[in-house]
């Protein structure tokens, strides 16, 4: 019942499971007491049983204690060996695992294939992609992830501490690959009254992922008769992610996207080039 009541509460998971550690203390106890009865009563044999349970209890609630409520490690910890008996990773092992997927991370210079542009010269530009395109961006995402150019694994946070930071940064989801990753390459080219952008690993295996929609408040072609337009970003978004539902953190499956950016600058008229070309 009680678990029932705290599922209408969006709560700290840690939060909930001292809770739950408390309510089970007070439990345990209980069945220590129906053990006293027990004995009280002759019944010596369904007694020792109470108390075989309340010692098995009371060993995984201390457990808790240290997990939940300290920093410290627990003695004789038996939990890895469980975890592992069921076919889970031991928690060192994902820690240690996590740690090194943050030190990989750290290490990683990524430097736009395009070069990089002056904030104050670009603009806000939409993609647009059809079926075919689609797909092909799904493909180039498993082909990052392989190749660890992109490492789609929440930042090595664990569900805990996305949900803190849900809570925290009043954000409503994360997604495993983050904010975004650059393609490895890209490039834009005017194709049938179209420009198009193309990605993928390096520039001889390049899959067309979508076109510029818009570029600012026109479309690309209107936005090019007064600007020098450039590609100057695209980056792989979206993705698996994990949001904060009513009593716990849930994960939702979605599909890979490509988010892009502009550079501009702008043209000059006929007299000034006609001035740089004499001079």
């Amino acid at each position: 019942m009680i678990n029932h009541y705290l599922g209408y509460i969006n709560i700290n998971l840690k939060l909930k499971n001292r809770i739950y550690t408390v309510i089970g203390f007070i439990g345990n106890f209980y069945m220590l007491y129906l053990a006293y009865r027990f004995f009280e009563n002759g019944r010596w044999v369904r007694g020792l049983g109470f108390i075989a349970v309340f010692l098995i209890f009371l060993y995984f609630l201390i457990m808790n204690i240290y997990y939940y409520f300290t920093t410290k490690k627990a003695p004789f910890d038996i939990s890895p060996k469980i975890e592992k008996l069921l076919g889970g990773k031991p928690r060192e092992a994902e820690e240690n695992e996590r740690l090194r997927s943050r030190g990989n991370r750290g290490r990683q210079s990524v430097v736009p294939s395009t070069g990089i542009f002056e904030k104050n010269s670009i603009l806000p530009a939409t993609i647009k992609s059809n079926q075919r395109e689609t797909h092909n961006i799904q493909v180039l995402a498993d082909q990052m992830i392989r190749n660890n150019f992109v490492v789609a694994d929440y930042s090595g946070l664990s569900d805990d501490e996305i949900l803190d930071h849900l809570q925290s940064s009043n954000e409503t989801e994360m997604n495993a690959i983050g904010e975004g990753m650059p393609f490895p390459y890209f490039e834009l080219r005017e194709e049938n009254s179209e420009a198009n952008i193309y990605a993928g690993m390096n520039q001889m295996n390049l899959m067309r992922i979508g076109r510029v929609a818009s570029v600012g408040l026109s479309d690309y072609f209107s936005a090019k008769k007064q600007y020098e337009l450039y590609l100057a970003q695209a980056v792989l978004i979206g993705g698996p992610r994990k949001f904060a539902g009513r009593s716990s953190l849930m994960s939702e499956e979605a599909p890979y996207e490509a988010k892009i950016q502009m550079a501009y600058k702008k043209r000059e008229d006929e007299a000034t080039q006609t001035r740089r070309r004499t001079y």
